[in-house]
């Protein structure tokens, strides 16, 4: 039985900007090449990689013999722990041989040692009366541990190899995550410089860290049929409710507890696909992003400002640029003593039953079933939020018709509200707007949809992310004010910042009369923004 030691060494402290440093040049072995580490003295041979579309369901496997031959393939196969230099480049060891790397995560060598899985399951099947859905760690993990005992006991007693203590906890935890957790996924999600987790079938397992790189990881499940089961379950109780994945359902959108989203494919893709997106930053603060870089003091006492005086906020950006953690951050800043009501496909932003928002109501849209039925929308729960009181409304992400109902709540009494949109621009966010109301059926002129947006929004907030050749930066690009259409049919805007040299929002042009008002009796200081344009002409001037 391998050895099953997780997790390896502390990552290094984060640099000024919050993110973890760049990763060292990965380290090569004689001749050029990192060998796997050799199995411990006693250990079961580590599994092969299977022969070509061996792993995919039986309908979707190739003919015998055609193709090409299987070529070199990056990074872990089926079961290796990483190379000596991907570890040392993910944390900070040695490449030359020195110092022993730690095997797998638990889970993801069950998944590729046929032992270790068949032990997994078999444990399993000893406590699985025992297992009380939501139970507490520490209650179950001992009746987990005292059936690890006796499972490996027993296998002495047949003459088969005893594990280690070391080797029972870590099937202790695989077991407790296939029951609980995400099985083979759930030790990735334990470490905190993971950030995203793609799967394109079984054995293409993609890890993205915090610093940017990309990892090629062991395979989680034996075969592609293996892995829908697995997705499957995870459907069913990962969310607040249990969602379908088949084949009449091949896609599914679920919150997991923890803070992160999975998001699985099938039937439309050749094989089956998930990807697990993590939210590093749940509790988090402006103050806090000012450490991590996303903006400046004066920004970031702009936007303070701005929430505390009950300005309707969008916040835009692309896939990933940090637009929900950025919407987190700005409810840091909502009074404790106000009602909020937060509405999302999938819970991500979890400000409920946390003691910074004591009075919040989480609304979460529910998926019709197999048979159309049952559906509960983001636009029916805007209209049934509003009559739970709410003295804001939180949209995590406006993607349909949805947007209609929230700029009517905007603009009707609900001051102070907030959502996300994908746009590419701040700019184009008018754009996005104006397609999602027509799309959602809206009877209404192109012009009365721009008057709309111009009276209920008061500023649009863009975030960018980039990768800057050794960290993923994010950070606030641009802030509009937003005003009612004046000579043209479109909203009329002041660009209140704009990227400054480094890429991050500076103060460019100064707000209206109205909105200087509001932010100053918010306790915004005007001088602040002085002080920043003049310190960039001076720099410009260097």
């Amino acid at each position: 039985m391998s050895s099953l030691r997780w997790p390896p060494a502390p990552l290094p402290p984060p640099d000024q900007d919050g993110y973890q440093a760049a990763p060292a040049d990965p380290g090569t072995g004689p001749g050029g090449a990192a060998a796997p580490p050799s199995p411990s003295r006693g250990a079961a041979p580590l599994p092969t990689r299977p022969a070509r579309g061996a792993h995919r369901p039986a309908h979707q496997r190739p003919p015998s013999g055609s193709g090409p031959s299987t070529g070199p393939v990056t990074g872990p196969q089926a079961g290796y722990p990483p190379t000596a230099g991907q570890h040392a480049a993910r944390h900070g060891g040695r490449a030359d041989g020195q110092q022993r790397l730690p095997s797998p995560p638990a889970s993801s060598a069950a998944s590729a040692d046929p032992l270790l899985a068949q032990g997994v399951s078999e444990v399993l099947a000893l406590v699985a009366s025992r297992l009380d859905d939501g139970a507490a760690p520490d209650t179950v993990m001992p009746m987990i541990r005292d059936a690890a005992r006796a499972w490996a006991e027993r296998r002495a007693r047949s003459g088969m190899p005893v594990p280690s203590p070391s080797d029972r906890e870590a099937l202790a935890q695989a077991v407790y995550d296939q029951r609980y957790g995400l099985g083979p996924l759930a030790a990735y999600l334990r470490d905190p410089a993971v950030e995203n987790i793609d799967v394109n079938g079984c054995d293409q397992v993609w890890i993205t860290y915090a610093t940017g790189e990309r990892v090629l990881a062991p395979p989680i499940a034996a075969s592609d049929d293996a892995l829908i089961e697995l997705t499957r379950t995870w459907a069913a109780r990962g969310g607040q409710t249990s969602r379908d994945f088949s084949a009449a359902a091949p896609l599914v959108n679920v919150a997991l507890a923890g803070g992160a989203r999975l998001t699985a494919t099938m039937a439309v893709t050749p094989r089956p696909c998930l990807s697990v997106r993590r939210h590093g930053q749940l509790d988090v603060t402006l103050s806090r992003l000012v450490q991590l870089g996303t903006v400046d003091q004066t920004v970031a006492a702009f936007l303070a400002a701005a929430v505390r005086s009950r300005c309707n906020i969008i916040v835009t950006g692309g896939v990933n640029a940090g637009k929900t953690t950025l919407l987190r951050a700005l409810a840091s800043e909502i009074p404790p003593g106000e009602r909020v009501a937060t509405l999302e496909t999938e819970y991500e932003l979890y400000l409920h039953g946390t003691a910074r928002h004591p009075d919040v109501i989480a609304f979460e849209s529910r998926e019709a079933n197999s048979e159309g039925v049952g559906g509960i929308s983001l636009h029916d729960l805007i209209a049934h939020a509003l009559r739970h009181n709410p003295q804001r409304i939180l949209v995590g992400e406006v993607r349909r018709s949805e947007i209609m109902p929230m700029l009517e709540a905007m603009n009707s009494g609900q001051d102070g509200s907030m959502c996300t949109l994908h746009a590419n621009s701040p700019g184009e966010a008018f754009d996005r707007i104006l397609i999602l109301g027509l799309r959602g059926g809206l009877a209404l002129a192109e012009r009365a949809i721009h008057i709309l947006v111009g009276m209920a929004v008061d500023l649009i907030v863009h975030v960018r992310r980039r990768y800057d050749g050794h960290r993923t930066v994010r950070y606030v690009s641009e802030i509009l004010e937003v005003m009612p259409p004046g000579d043209t049919d479109r909203p009329s805007v002041n660009r209140l910042f704009l990227p400054g040299s480094t890429g991050l929002a500076a103060a460019a042009h100064s707000p209206s009369p109205g909105m200087m008002a509001r932010l100053q009796a918010a306790g915004f200081q005007p001088a602040m923004l002085d002080h920043q344009r003049l310190t960039a002409r001076t720099d410009g001037r260097r």
